[in-house]
């Protein structure tokens, strides 16, 4: 009897365990399929607003610098505001889901006003705002992404969230292109973003089911196991992010104030490029990282076959490749950080990527600014940046790179530690310039001080004498 006993007491753990375990399992996948839905609507979204927000500078007289200028401002803001949250890791892991919502339909609605904007710095004002709004919802969606799953789910879901924003944006440029090349009023982008953010809400609506109580409490990792790699990780992802930044802002006034192509020719383009990262996320999503080098290196081919056609509708075709291949890029970047984020932490990895896709932009920014409309300048400049990003990637990235892993992890580590010296030698010069900077206007306050004394006892005496 008492082994009968034993034996029930063992099923009966079992039984528990399995359940608990299924149930478990439940979670997941219905938290994997929520976050993925949630960019299935988002898409959509992004697609007939800040897809088409240049397009919409650009039919209101902007030029590449004038773009420029609103870009370098608003990811300004946004990077500050990605630096503050860093410091500030508390607000970020408690309270998640009501923040997350919260900024995720402010965002949203922040795309009504905009078009209703009559002047520049209207329009400045408002895209800066939803830039900071954007810094949260992307840092409190990265907190779930990268806090929720393990690196196999996450690389997952990254790629399915891929696949599934990618269709929506498909359904979304086909509604912005046939509302651009058939609405002929002169408000026509306050209808096609009012119903770019109507469509957002609902994504926002699905934020609401999502089921992340085990996050309250994410707390990132007290130190940081190899820093040298998070850093030539960033560096790698920033600089290519920089030339994609870029080419995104220069491409546009190329194809229709240069070219003469029309606008929904551009928002043609876009569908295109969208269509080609869905196909590029199905089949480059479960592949290797050191197979996701190969898009890396042909994305920096872009710019000069863009810059040697000029017939506007064969960049439609271009539109498709480079797309193909950025997106792979992308996935080695972001495939890199699932792979840190179990010794770096959730929470630092989230606001490091929120930060190095908005500084990316802002860097990106002065550098339309000073090439204006040298598009030979503007794509050279491109090409630069993105073979440099490909030479980080190739070299100094032991995941990736085509030197053995101990030669690449030793030149990860000495542009780290130069780095860290000429940052600190760079913080001692700033120091001593400002300490003697104060001391020089302290000597020139004096001096002043003193001369507008004795100015004013002779001016006393002068007249006393006189009298």
């Amino acid at each position: 009897m008492e082994e009968t006993g034993e034996y029930f007491d063992i099923f009966i753990t079992h039984s528990i365990k399995r359940s608990w375990s299924d149930m478990e399992n439940r979670e997941l996948v219905r938290l994997k399929w929520s976050l993925i839905l949630e960019l299935g609507f988002a898409g959509a979204y992004v697609s007939i607003t800040r897809g088409l927000f240049i397009v919409f500078l650009v039919s209101t007289g902007y030029g590449v610098e004038e773009i420029s200028f609103v870009m370098l401002i608003s990811t300004g803001l946004s990077v500050i505001m990605g630096v503050i949250l860093s410091r500030y890791q508390s607000f970020i892991s408690s309270r998640i889901k009501t923040k997350l919502i919260a900024f995720h339909g402010l965002e949203r609605l922040t795309w009504l006003f905009i078009p209703l904007a009559n002047e520049s710095s209207s329009i400045l004002i408002l895209f800066s705002i939803y830039s900071i709004f954007s810094v949260f919802t992307s840092t409190f969606m990265n907190v779930i992404i990268y806090g929720a799953l393990q690196e196999k789910d996450l690389k997952e879901v990254l790629s399915k969230r891929s696949i599934s924003g990618g269709v929506s944006n498909i359904v979304g440029l086909i509604l912005g292109i046939f509302l651009l090349a058939f609405l002929q009023t002169k408000d026509k982008f306050v209808y096609i973003f009012g119903l770019g953010s109507l469509i957002g809400l609902f994504s926002t609506c699905l934020v609401m089911f999502l089921n992340i109580q085990h996050l309250e409490e994410t707390l990132s990792p007290q130190n940081v196991e190899k820093p040298e790699k998070v850093f030539t990780a960033s560096l790698f992802f920033v600089i290519l992010m920089i030339g994609g930044n870029l080419l995104g802002i220069v491409w546009v006034p190329y194809v229709m104030n240069y070219l003469k192509g029309p606008d929904y020719l551009i928002a043609s383009m876009s569908l295109v490029a969208t269509m080609s990262s869905v196909v590029a996320a199905l089949v480059l999503g479960r592949r290797s990282l050191k197979t996701l080098r190969i898009s890396h290196v042909l994305s920096s081919l872009s710019s000069p076959i863009i810059l040697l056609t000029t017939v506007p509708s064969l960049h439609l075709a271009i539109s498709a490749f480079n797309s193909f291949v950025y997106t792979g890029a992308n996935f080695l970047g972001n495939f890199l950080f699932a792979e840190y984020k179990s010794w770096y932490g959730a929470i630092r990895s989230s606001v490091l990527l929120v930060i190095l896709g908005n500084l990316s932009i802002f860097l990106a920014a002065p550098i339309g600014m000073i090439v204006k409309e040298d598009y030979v300048l503007a794509f050279s400049a491109v090409f630069v940046i993105t073979v440099v990003s490909a030479l980080f990637s190739l070299f100094a990235i032991p995941e990736v790179s085509v030197v053995s892993e101990n030669v690449a992890r030793t030149y990860s580590f000495i542009m780290y530690r130069s780095c860290l010296t000429g940052y600190g030698i760079t913080v001692e010069v700033s120091k001593e310039t400002i300490i003697a900077t104060l001391r020089l206007l302290a000597i020139i306050s004096v001096l002043t001080t003193l001369f507008t004394i004795y100015r004013v006892l002779t001016v006393v005496i002068t007249e006393t004498t006189l009298i």
